[in-house]
């Protein structure tokens, strides 16, 4: 297994490159975005992990598809896993919303994922196309929110990562009954085989006040920081999430998005 990792440093990358090191992986940290002659054509598994710009453009290079849940996996969740309204629709839509609302970016972070005045506020480039797409959601208040790296619709590794929208630190101490609430909450979405589920996938779940625990969002894992999850545990999870071009099974296909690299 070959690992490539982006130039830029941070806690994940470098406890992904140190946990792949020792697991006997080829680990390559590169200087800029471009794949070394060395790693093309090769008949080893190559996985990238970075910033999804990087590893996009790594997959571009090495001709691999991306493992990752649709911009409307979210919105098509039934209320029983979310709690409160989501729909997806495009920036221009989105700047038309009259109210108070939770906008972010369905693909990649072009703008700010807050609460928003109204839609006319989000505060996007006016670069953006107008069919960038956009979640739009009620606005709710999470009190603690976790991190899920799930491979085959069973979780690999768990973390911690906000607590009433702090970053946690040692002094987080859940309770045996919450910590049991929680993951009953998502080994009952991942039994459920209604909904679809990409073969590698983060998942974030919180506590809505008044409500109780629900997804936050899904996200590629190929980008996503670990935070305090075991790195060994979720190099699994990270190899899952891509694979070659010429061997894209029919399961994969419906999961993988095809962008255009500007």
């Amino acid at each position: 297994m070959i690992l490539l990792l982006s130039p830029r440093k941070n806690a994940s990358t470098v406890a992904i490159e140190t946990a792949a090191e020792a697991e006997g992986w080829t680990v390559c940290r590169l200087t800029n975005w471009r794949v070394p002659d060395k790693f093309l054509n090769l008949d080893e598994k190559i996985v990238a992990y970075g910033e999804p710009l990087f590893v996009a453009a790594m997959a571009d290079s090495l001709q691999l598809a991306l493992i990752e849940p649709q911009f409307d996996w979210l919105s098509s969740l039934p209320f029983e896993y979310t709690y409160r309204k989501i729909f997806l629709t495009s920036l221009k839509e989105a700047r038309k919303y009259p109210s108070t609302v939770f906008a972010k970016p369905a693909d990649d972070k072009c703008f700010a994922a807050r609460v928003y005045e109204n839609g006319l506020a989000i505060e996007a480039s006016q670069l953006l196309p107008e069919e960038t797409p956009v979640l739009l959601s009620e606005e709710v208040t999470w009190v603690v929110e976790h991190r899920y790296f799930i491979r085959e619709r069973k979780v690999a590794a768990t973390s911690p990562y906000l607590h009433n929208g702090e970053i946690i630190d040692d002094s987080f101490i859940e309770s045996q009954s919450d910590a049991a609430e929680r993951n009953n909450f998502v080994q009952k979405l991942l039994n459920d085989f209604q909904i679809d589920l990409p073969p590698a996938v983060v998942i974030d779940v919180g506590y809505i006040a008044g409500s109780g625990w629900s997804v936050i969002e899904a996200n590629p894992v190929f980008g996503a920081g670990i935070y305090r999850c075991d790195p060994n545990l979720v190099l699994a999870v990270l190899e899952r999430s891509m694979v070659s071009q010429h061997q894209i099974s029919d399961s994969d296909k419906r999961w993988i998005i095809v962008r255009q690299l500007v």
